[in-house]
């Protein structure tokens, strides 16, 4: 019995200590929300939705969506700099909105980066929550770090124009370039595509030609909004004149001419047998003119323009005379006005008539340069020799010539003298005949370095 009542006492205290903390616990609770009760209701505004900064020359453009602004009149931008410098500024939202994307431009504002941060109000003063982005304003440091576009390399091509070779520089989005023309004039390429290789037609092919080319950057890791214009590089041409051997193999023979001479005479291998590289005692090997009388000449294609320089000869063996002397280039870069007309290629007169040279330069031909072979003393057998062009004409670039043979030695006697020799010019005119065994051609070649 007394355990019964014990425990009901025990009971009953539990009860009443539960609730009173109930009631305090409650108490708290209310007081809390009282607090906040007391203050009011707090309305949110719409907030900016995907905010991007968008760098520019001493600017920025901050672009926000406009998905939730609703009641929203004005947004409030603060930005802070890496020194943690804050400034801020309001902007009233439909004055600055574009579609569906509200911009705001921050300007000027010194080269650097920033910390922004973006909240808007409605018309009683609710704001939205905070809304952070990141970005940058740039400017003349900024151009200072850019690598800028430049020339590492210059081809000259057949037509005369310079391929330029370019380094890359990441930025990039446009460049000019000025350059002088065959005439001196200064000319520009400008361009919004870049490449490794720029064609510059005309050029002007001389020593020290300056190139003069400006870079524009868009700096794409600030998602750039303003394009730089980078320092100006100066850059030079530097000539190097480099001889080679004409390539025998390209080269073919051709007729430009109505009174080209065949070269078979006595049964010879006609001009190609001269860039054959076959010289013997045979006369298929060689090339005998089938007329008695010089001057006379044969037509040639190069296989590409070439400035010639230089010539070689190798005459026939076992035999006394008739090996060539005195000697002309003639040349034309193209013969794509065809042959016909007072203007075209075809040259109608012969070698040794008066008006050759006349109509040779009427139809677009210039003499390339000349030469003079003179031979040792005793005789070689087979007889060479070589020389040097004179009188030469780097005006153009000849890829189809004339070779025109002017004088001969002549077998008029067992005992030598100059002219055997052709110290003194050798014969030309009627009665006189030539032989060629092998012949090569020496060129000059320009390549460029930039500095």
């Amino acid at each position: 019995m007394k355990y019964t009542i014990l425990k009901e006492k025990c009971y009953w205290t539990l009860m009443s200590l539960l609730t009173i903390i109930l009631l305090n616990a409650c108490s708290d609770i209310t007081d809390r929300q009282k607090e906040y009760l007391d203050m009011g209701e707090t309305i949110y505004v719409g907030k900016m939705d995907s905010v991007i900064v968008q760098g520019g020359k001493d600017r920025v453009v901050i672009k926000a969506k406009n998905t939730y602004l609703r009641t929203a009149v004005e947004c409030v931008v603060k930005w802070t700099d890496i020194e943690g410098v804050a400034q801020e500024k309001i902007f009233n939202l439909k004055e600055n909105q574009d579609g569906d994307y509200t911009l705001f431009t921050i300007a000027p504002l010194p080269e650097g980066d920033y910390d922004f941060e973006l909240y808007t109000t409605d018309d009683v003063g609710n704001k939205s929550i905070v809304v952070e982005a990141a970005g940058a304003s740039y400017g003349d440091i900024y151009v200072h770090t850019q690598s800028k576009l430049s020339i590492i390399d210059l081809f000259v091509n057949d037509e005369g124009g310079a391929e330029l070779t370019l380094s890359q520089s990441k930025m990039a989005v446009k460049y000019k370039l000025t350059y002088k023309d065959k005439d001196g004039k200064a000319q520009n390429i400008e361009s919004e595509e870049i490449k490794d290789k720029i064609v510059v037609p005309n050029w002007d092919n001389n020593d020290n030609s300056p190139f003069e080319l400006t870079t524009f950057v868009l700096p794409k890791d600030k998602l750039g909004l303003d394009t730089l214009e980078l320092p100006t590089l100066v850059q030079v041409a530097k000539q190097h004149v480099s001889y080679y051997p004409v390539d025998k193999s390209k080269i073919l023979s051709a007729k430009y001419t109505a009174t080209d001479n065949t070269g078979k005479g006595f049964g010879s291998g006609a001009p190609q047998a001269i860039f054959d590289n076959q010289s013997g005692g045979d006369a298929a090997w060689e090339c005998w003119n089938d007329g008695s009388t010089l001057p006379a000449h044969m037509s040639f294609d190069l296989g590409k323009q070439t400035y010639l320089t230089a010539a070689s000869i190798i005459g026939r063996n076992n035999y006394f005379g008739w090996d060539v002397v005195k000697f002309e280039i003639w040349g034309r870069e193209s013969i794509d006005d065809g042959p016909g007309g007072p203007t075209g290629y075809e040259i109608q007169s012969r070698s040794d008539e008066e008006g050759f040279e006349a109509e040779a330069i009427t139809r677009g031909w210039k003499r390339a340069g000349k030469g003079w072979f003179q031979y040792e003393n005793p005789r070689k057998n087979p007889q060479t020799s070589s020389c040097e062009l004179t009188d030469l004409d780097h005006s153009f670039k000849p890829r189809h010539i004339l070779l025109r043979i002017m004088s001969c030695i002549t077998p008029d006697g067992s005992t030598p003298s100059d002219k055997y020799f052709g110290e003194d010019g050798g014969y030309t005119g009627g009665g006189k005949y030539f032989n060629i065994g092998e012949m090569g051609l020496t060129a000059t070649g320009i390549t460029y370095t930039i500095e």
